[in-house]
């Protein structure tokens, strides 16, 4: 609550402590160990703790700038004698601080652009503000920064609040100032400050604004921080009823997938098509596979997509081979080459009509089959909500945050996104690595990444040779930077399904909205030239149905309702539109219909060897997901790890 009656015009500086009021802390010694995945030991953090006030004294030492990091750890090990190792207490010192509290970030900088100076006044230590400095949004919205250990005071001295007057220039009710300690905001009121005493439990940034909306202050919704932007997944399902739940990929032989071609090859050309069947198998590794084989560099294999990892898939990959082939027999035991014919250009993405897929959904009760069955006749009549699947996102779920910084150019922010403890949950056995990266230990954190970790150790390394952010990220190559940006427009687009999902107008059109015509894929603007009767119709046929945007320059723009839907939808994720046009790999921006006819859809059920099952099969057009139809279908899914 307010410490005093607050003055009644705004504040000149809006000034915060920073943990427990713009960053999380542990607020206990038990909770720090839990947090760097520690035991507590012995007596210290208890009530009857006696190494309290020798850790304060040490504590109070390395916050006043009197002491290095590693002398400060020493000094904390001799204190507890030694019931924690030195690497330990760093281990928890670095896990003090979890993150920025929710919408603190994009807070500061509407206070900023409204014109009032956002500043701090903290209680901390140099290896804590090199932790901020390289995982804080709310931390970088802050222009004026104080701190005890460069400033050689600590809070409720008043010489520390002397200090700030003294390089801000403002005094008294000029300053907001917001604390999570009574004492620190007692002293700050004895100034004559306009002091805020925060519930560091409840929502620092609620309090906040209460607290100087009262002052007059209004502030404009801002944007949303890349931190705190939505879930990119559909959230909605056209399918009513309760989930079923059931697990998907126990076996690659449980998820079959054939490419439908868009058309043959015509048996004359440089590019020799091969038709292959991989199992287990990722498509970089095909790639490596195939060109070694054929020795050809990877940049001369065309595909017209990449298939799934855990499946057996067959799809057709061309070879840039002007002269004759290699005659030896391909042998590899989870790639098998089942066909070749010669023809002209090179496969690309997109060169293909379609996929077919054959699924068994296992640990279901196979005699909720006919359940499953009404809801894929529901689905062949109506259509299948266009939503892109999980795999759009990535294993965290924030390739489109990742788009978002490429587009904004904030390549230190993908730093620390693609190699930081961020707010999203990443697998235990980066953990290590993410905290040295965190810290800036580059080097130190390059072997401790997985196999898989492709872009995250890229990323470390170059950082431990001295490159700059823009390089570091630019060195990860075109084809990434535009996928992150691609899964933007696909968290975009799903947002805008969702939307008409929910209000039950997924195949409705109406004047301004952008129509697909699905024979063909021509689009066009919905005008009062054509009566709504007969848009209806032709609807209700499946001759045509509405689009969302992959946002892009070249997308044709919507009217009205429909264009005030995508506007909201891009202000979820805290873009605008101009954001895709001009910035770095911009996208060229289409149309994509909300809707997609499947096709050739059947199901059984049964038990095999490895048990019961529900097994799907459907057609869907190039581009759709069959996640999204197994969550129609089941509602969410799980995909075996094994």
């Amino acid at each position: 609550m307010d410490s005093t009656t607050p003055p009644t015009t705004p504040p000149k500086i809006v000034c915060l402590d920073l943990g427990g009021v713009v960053v999380r802390i542990c607020r206990s010694w038990k909770e720090g160990c839990a947090a760097a995945g520690l035991p507590t030991r012995s007596t210290v953090g208890a009530s009857d703790d006696a190494t309290r006030p020798l850790r304060q004294s040490a504590t109070d030492r390395y916050q006043r700038g009197l002491a290095t990091h590693s002398v400060f750890l020493d000094e904390l090990c001799e204190s507890v004698c030694g019931v924690y190792s030195s690497d330990e207490l760093d281990r928890i010192h670095s896990a003090w601080i979890r993150g920025d509290y929710p919408g603190v970030a994009q807070m500061l900088r509407s206070l900023a652009a409204s014109g009032i100076r956002v500043a701090c006044l903290s209680n901390t230590n140099d290896a804590h503000w090199r932790q901020m400095e390289a995982t804080s949004e709310a931390f970088a919205a802050i222009a004026l920064r104080h701190a005890s250990h460069l400033m050689g005071l600590c809070k409720p001295d008043p010489a520390i609040y002397a200090a700030f007057e003294s390089a801000t220039g403002c005094a008294g009710g000029d300053i907001f100032f917001a604390d999570d300690l009574a004492e620190n905001v007692q002293a700050a009121t004895a100034r004559g400050w306009h002091a805020l005493h925060i519930d560091h439990a409840g929502d620092p940034v609620a309090q906040i604004v209460a607290a100087l909306e009262r002052r007059g202050v209004t502030l404009e919704h801002p944007p949303i921080a890349v931190a705190e932007m939505p879930s990119p997944l559909l959230t909605r399902r056209l399918c009513t009823g309760e989930p079923l739940g059931g697990v998907i990929k126990v076996r690659a032989s449980d998820f079959l997938v054939d490419e439908l071609p868009l058309y043959q090859p015509s048996g004359e050309g440089e590019h020799l098509y091969v038709g292959i069947q991989k199992q287990d198998m990722p498509h970089d590794e095909m790639l490596h596979v195939l060109s070694e084989h054929f020795r050809v560099n990877p940049a001369d294999i065309g595909s017209a997509g990449k298939k799934d990892r855990r499946a057996v898939t067959r799809q057709a990959v061309s070879i840039g081979l002007p002269g004759p082939e290699s005659p030896t027999e391909l042998i590899h035991d989870r790639l098998v080459v089942l066909w070749s014919r010669r023809h002209g250009n090179k496969l690309r993405t997109g060169h293909l009509q379609g996929n077919r897929f054959a699924i068994r959904v296992r640990e279901i009760d196979p005699l909720k089959a006919p359940v499953v069955y009404r809801r894929l006749r529901q689905l062949a009549l109506t259509g299948l909500p266009n939503g892109f699947g999980p795999q759009r996102f990535g294993m965290r779920l924030n390739n489109h945050r990742l788009g978002r910084l490429v587009l904004e150019e904030n390549w230190t922010a993908l730093v620390r996104e693609i190699t930081g403890t961020s707010n999203l949950p990443y697998p235990q056995h980066q953990h290590e690595a993410r905290v040295l990266c965190s810290q800036g230990e580059w080097s130190a954190s390059v072997p401790l990444w997985g196999a898989g970790d492709w872009d995250e150790r890229k990323v470390a390394l170059a950082q431990s040779r001295g490159w700059t952010a823009s390089r570091t990220i630019k060195s990860l190559g075109g084809a990434t930077l535009r996928f992150w940006v691609n899964a933007l427009q696909s968290a975009i687009f799903n947002r805008i399904v969702d939307d008409r999902i929910g209000d039950q107008r997924l195949a409705t059109l109406g004047v301004g909205d952008v129509a697909y015509r699905h024979a063909g894929g021509a689009c066009f603007v919905v005008d009062e030239s054509e009566s709504m009767e007969s848009i209806a119709a032709r609807a209700a046929s499946f001759e045509i149905s509405p689009t969302g945007p992959l946002c892009g320059p070249r997308s044709l723009a919507t009217s009205g309702e429909a264009a005030d839907r995508e506007h909201a939808a891009l202000r979820a994720f805290g873009v605008e539109s101009a954001l895709f046009s001009g910035a770095s790999h911009p996208p060229a921006g289409e149309r994509r219909p909300l809707r997609i006819a499947i096709a050739n859809a059947s199901l059984d059920s049964g038990t095999d060897e490895f048990g019961g099952y529900i097994r799907v099969a459907f057609d869907l057009p190039a581009g759709a997901f069959a996640t999204v139809v197994l969550n129609e279908l089941f509602g969410p899914i799980q995909t075996s790890v094994d």
